[in-house]
């Protein structure tokens, strides 16, 4: 799985780098936005500026009209020179007054107009309610204009702001002032809308601390501004707000710049003003570049090519060796694991699988001979053809022959000659030579040759554990043929003695059987007693007889490899479970002759 996890890793670092390229992306877009809002603010706030002076100018020049009606003149001029004005004259001028403000056009129109004589005493006034003994002289704006000058100012009056624009009233052209009139525009939303008509920037108007107006453009959220509240408390510290009556461009928030501004006169000292706002077009996440995109900009992508290089041809390499490491190794390993399920093969071979199956298949092979050794379920005995490959059914050696002695003479035996065993339970007597699956031996011709010894390794002859008992109905260890007879001596004739011996050994009566002597302990160093080496002799005979039954070649089978075959099988369950013999049968499984191996405690 190296290539697919390499593969996973490259595509963690892909993604890694795209995911951090788009954060730098957004970072930079933000940075370019806040510098493209500070430009802007700049000019907003010299946009508003402009208009509250040109609004001063065109209010001022509505009030023309209203200096110059005659009633109102000629009451003013009456009233500057009487101690006392009367209610005819108040009334005079103020009709003369709302007469006058009615010709203003509709987008200059005052709130409040008042009308002064030249000691400042308010004689007539619309839209506003006063006493007759009010006067507004000690305003400066009211003392220019009384004095002939025309002036704007803006008033901090309950709670409100003002812009006030004042102009002299003349008897006589160039004459000296015989009072002002006075026209004063409360700044509410109304007029803050219009100021964001006219400018295109956001704008609230602020007195005493707490915002009193505000106006915004489309798209802009007006709650924006209430957060201008809490930074006026920081404005006091603003040197450029302080002394130069405008901030430079403060951030508020995460994105909202604004640039504040006094309003000049005498709302100066109660520290009215202006803030202008905007919203900096910057991104949360690079994820609200698609909000911001327009269906020009994503036309604009390459849209194929990225769907072919960045997303098809990673997940067909990703495809691809997912299966190559993962999907054909995992049906490999269940085609072979239903095999064995199947019992169409005993063990899983672990060079078919690759990586961590190899493993796995291993262990199983473990965990199954455990149980088998443990008493569970039989094993089939080992194939040394599926382990080792074929092998071929003669040996790579020549044969040879041993030539005979004269007729009539028995023929040597190549096996070694072993005391005859004594009967016990455990060994039935049968008729040397049998089996019942093979019957008797075939005949040897005293002609045959003796072919040379095969190599074979122990795997040749499977060997199984099972339990302390063995399997019912299997066949008991068989007897070993009698010992050859003697030789005759070199003087006596072959021909007659032998067979006078044979026929007296025949007639003789048969002695009666001994009763079996206990079995000897084993050897403290493992190695076979004289009983054991019997039984392992018969086991012998009985397993060439079994093989040339079944038709396997038993030539390359000598009884020294034979005996050391099931000595180590021997010593191993005496090892594994602590028994002192280790009894031997010959078995047929799948038309091959088989060993088993039962302990015997």
């Amino acid at each position: 799985m190296l290539l697919s996890r390499f593969w996973y890793g490259v595509l963690a670092l892909a993604l890694g780098a795209t995911v951090f390229i788009l954060f730098v992306a957004a970072q930079l877009y933000n940075r370019s936005s806040h510098r493209a809002m500070s430009e802007s603010l700049s000019a907003d706030s010299s946009a508003v500026e402009w208009y509250l002076n040109d609004d001063a100018r065109k209010r001022s020049s509505a009030l023309i009209r209203v200096a110059l009606n005659p009633a109102l003149r000629g009451a003013l001029a009456k009233s500057s020179n009487e101690a006392k004005p009367g209610a005819e004259l108040r009334d005079k001028a103020r009709t003369a007054l709302r007469s006058a403000t009615d010709e203003v056009p509709p987008d200059l129109k005052f709130d409040y107009v008042w009308a002064v004589d030249a000691g400042g005493r308010v004689i007539a006034a619309v839209g506003f309610e006063h006493r007759e003994d009010w006067e507004l002289g000690g305003y400066p704006v009211v003392a220019d204009a009384l004095h002939g000058w025309i002036r704007d100012d803006a008033w901090v009056w309950k709670g409100r702001i003002l812009r006030v624009v004042a102009r002299p009233v003349e008897q006589d052209v160039n004459g000296e002032p015989v009072g002002a009139v006075i026209g004063a525009k409360i700044i509410d939303d109304g007029f803050a809308r219009a100021v964001t008509k006219r400018t295109g920037a956001a704008v609230g108007f602020y007195a005493e601390g707490s915002r009193v107006a505000s106006g915004a453009p489309e798209g802009f959220d007006k709650a924006n501004l209430d957060q201008i509240t809490q930074d006026l408390k920081q404005l006091d510290d603003n040197k450029d707000y302080v002394e130069k009556g405008r901030s430079e461009v403060r951030v508020i928030g995460e994105h909202l710049g604004v640039v504040y501004a006094r309003l000049p006169g005498e709302a100066w000292e109660l520290g009215a003003g202006y803030a202008v706002g905007r919203l900096a077009d910057s991104v949360d996440s690079p994820f609200k570049f698609l909000d911001k995109a327009s269906n020009e900009d994503k036309s604009g992508v390459p849209t194929v090519l990225i769907l072919l290089l960045a997303v098809l041809l990673p997940a067909a390499v990703g495809l691809g060796l997912s299966v190559l490491e993962h999907t054909r190794p995992l049906h490999v390993f269940r085609t072979e694991a239903a095999r064995f399920a199947k019992g169409e093969v005993d063990v899983l071979a672990p060079s078919r699988f690759r990586g961590a199956y190899r493993k796995i298949a291993a262990d199983i092979n473990d965990g199954v001979e455990k149980v088998a050794v443990k008493g569970g379920a039989p094993r089939k005995a080992a194939d040394l053809e599926q382990v080792l490959g074929p092998i071929p059914a003669q040996p790579a050696m020549s044969a040879f022959s041993v030539p005979l002695g004269p007729p009539g003479e028995p023929r040597p035996d190549s096996r070694p000659s072993y005391p005859k065993p004594m009967l016990s339970p455990r060994s039935p007597t049968r008729r040397p030579g049998s089996h019942p699956l093979s019957g008797p031996p075939p005949a040897r011709d005293s002609e045959e040759p003796v072919e040379a010894v095969e190599e074979v390794s122990d795997a040749a002859i499977a060997i199984s554990a099972r339990g302390p008992t063995a399997a019912p109905g299997r066949p008991p260890p068989r007897r070993p043929p009698p010992p050859p007879p003697p030789k005759a001596p070199s003087g006596s004739s072959p021909s007659l003695e032998a067979p006078a011996a044979a026929a007296a050994a025949a007639a003789a009566p048969a002695p009666a059987p001994a009763a079996a002597p206990e079995a000897p302990a084993a050897r403290q160093d493992g190695a076979p007693d004289a009983d054991e080496l019997t039984e392992w002799n018969a086991v012998y005979e009985e397993f060439l007889s079994v093989k040339q039954q079944c038709g396997e070649p038993t030539n390359a089978l000598t009884f020294d490899k034979f005996k050391g075959t099931l000595q180590r099988n021997k010593d191993a369950l005496v090892a594994r479970h602590n028994c002192s013999r280790v009894r031997f049968t010959v078995y047929v499984k799948d038309g091959k002759a088989a060993l088993k191996a039962s302990p015997v405690k």
